[in-house]
């Protein structure tokens, strides 16, 4: 009997079997699998629904729910690549390519590829960027014995400090600790260091305090932000003598340590440094000089109120911070991104003309990615289409030179949204899956959730409604093992829409 190998799998047509390339067999129904078997025989051409019935299901009557139960299974266990195109009222196409040999022959003698139509050039970039940024190449002489000594792939959250050291001296340190190790610590190829407002969204998603935070609480983080290591730290001891400890915490395991110096600043070197090898950096992390905008203890009330929804009374502090400090450019973002959201474009288009110019010059590229994606939506609801997508291409470049995976997936979403704009929905759906898989780099179950609703959206627009189902089934499947209850209450209202 022959045996299929595709995207490091192999399928074996015999015993109705999928195994790993690293051996693990992956759990399968028999009549999914033969479904996968019919399309991988066919690799590149349309199989019709018809053919599939007839072929997998001809010992029984059925309708053709089941095979779109067998599809939505088999998308999630190619999840993260478009091997299964849909094409409407015509059938199915698997896409990547398929080698054939048969079992009882030896390999060498026996394989052959099966002919496969060729890949729009867009779609196979798309494939290549989101299946190689999220692979570690494995070395054999070097297997890791324990989850600390593994590098670290995804997402990587560092709570507020806890600090311990009494007088206004110190009351910085909740917040202004927190970011200075979050600007200390490298994005690589594999992880992303998610930035301190959006740890501060993630820990609201998680129904955890922003102070005072304890071990009970790490489960539910790592639930709802698919994180790989999160990093809490407590600074307690006195003036030139500070004991900065620690608790990183994996999945499976979590490890201890306590650091001392008479230097608040070089604690966190220290600790970012040994942070940086768990994240696959072996250089030495370069000196810099720190300018955290959350030493500021009004702008971490006003972030505090922003997530509480209290708009406007959040303002008035952003305002009064960006006043006595042009240079606090979080703060200036935050504004921004307030007036937009009522609508004030004209006091957006004030703060983006000083705040990018002030990013520009302190060469402050986090900030400057986001202030690039919120010019890009300034631009695009005032009519200006063209320089809004210039402004997008920019961010861009500057998130993907720094490894800012999480606005990679936000800018890449905006370009889909200019997509929708000009009808070119082929490219939208693209883009969105795109971003797609610079979530699943980050394993950030809502970004994920919100691009499968974006993608049941375009479904919509294009009349495609078996894909709509699709696209919310996957978003409602992520949000219910996630706890995402925000997210399942906007797909319950979408799918009741479509009754």
């Amino acid at each position: 009997m022959p045996q299929y190998k595709t995207l490091d799998y192999t399928i074996d047509t015999k015993a109705l079997t999928i195994t790993s390339i690293s051996g693990d067999s992956l759990n399968i129904r028999p009549k999914t699998c033969q479904l996968l078997i019919v399309l991988l025989e066919k690799q590149g051409s349309v199989v019709s629904k018809g053919e599939l019935l007839e072929k997998v299901w001809n010992d029984t009557v059925v309708d053709e729910q089941v095979i779109f139960q067998s599809i939505k299974e088999l998308r999630k266990i190619f999840s993260g690549i478009e091997a299964i195109k849909t094409l409407p009222k015509q059938g199915y196409i698997w896409l990547p390519d398929v080698v054939m040999h048969e079992s009882s022959k030896p390999q060498s003698s026996s394989v052959r590829r099966v002919t496969f139509k060729p890949f729009p050039i867009l779609l196979l970039l798309i494939v290549v960027v989101v299946t190689s940024l999220g692979f570690i190449l494995s070395d054999n002489t070097h297997i890791p014995q324990t989850e600390d000594a593994i590098p670290v792939k995804g997402s990587v959250i560092v709570l507020p400090t806890e600090n311990h050291i009494i007088g206004n001296d110190h009351s910085w340190v909740r917040l202004g600790m927190m970011d200075q190790l979050i600007q200390r610590l490298p994005s690589t190829e594999q992880a992303g260091v998610l930035r301190t407002d959006y740890v501060l969204q993630v820990l609201e998603r998680a129904g955890a305090p922003f102070s005072q935070l304890d071990a009970s609480h790490i489960p539910s983080i790592f639930n709802v932000s698919g994180a790989d290591l999160i990093v809490a730290t407590k600074l307690s001891g006195s003036p030139f003598d500070y004991q900065l400890s620690y608790t990183l915490y994996r999945r499976k395991s979590q490890q201890k340590g306590v650091l001392f110096n008479k230097d608040s600043q070089a604690l966190i070197d220290e600790l970012a440094s040994m942070l940086a090898v768990q994240l696959g950096n072996r250089l030495p992390l370069t000196a810099i000089q720190y300018q955290s905008d959350f030493t500021d203890e009004m702008l971490g009330v006003a972030i505090d109120l922003r997530l509480e929804g209290k708009f406007e009374q959040a303002t008035p502090l952003l305002t009064s911070i960006v006043e006595s400090n042009p240079n606090n450019l979080t703060a200036q973002r935050l504004l921004i991104e307030t007036y937009l959201a009522i609508n004030n474009t004209e006091k957006a288009k004030e703060h983006l003309l000083q705040a990018m110019p002030i990013a520009n010059e302190l060469d402050n590229d986090n900030e400057l990615i986001r202030l690039k994606y919120f010019n890009g939506i300034y631009l695009f609801i005032t009519g200006q289409y063209l320089l809004a997508n210039q402004s997008v291409e920019e961010g861009l470049a500057i998130a993907r030179a720094n490894n800012d995976w999480l606005f990679q997936a936000h800018l890449t979403e905006l370009k889909a949204t200019f997509a929708m704009r000009t009808e070119k929905l082929a490219l939208a759906e693209k883009l969105f899956h795109e971003a797609r898989g610079y979530h699943q780099i980050l394993k950030c179950p809502l970004g994920e959730t919100q691009s499968w609703i974006f993608l049941s959206e375009l479904a919509a627009l294009q009349e495609e409604p078996e894909k709509q189902i699709i696209a919310l089934d996957n978003a409602f499947d992520i949000a219910i093992q996630r706890n995402l209850t925000n997210k399942l209450s906007e797909i319950e209202i979408i799918k009741n829409s479509l009754k």
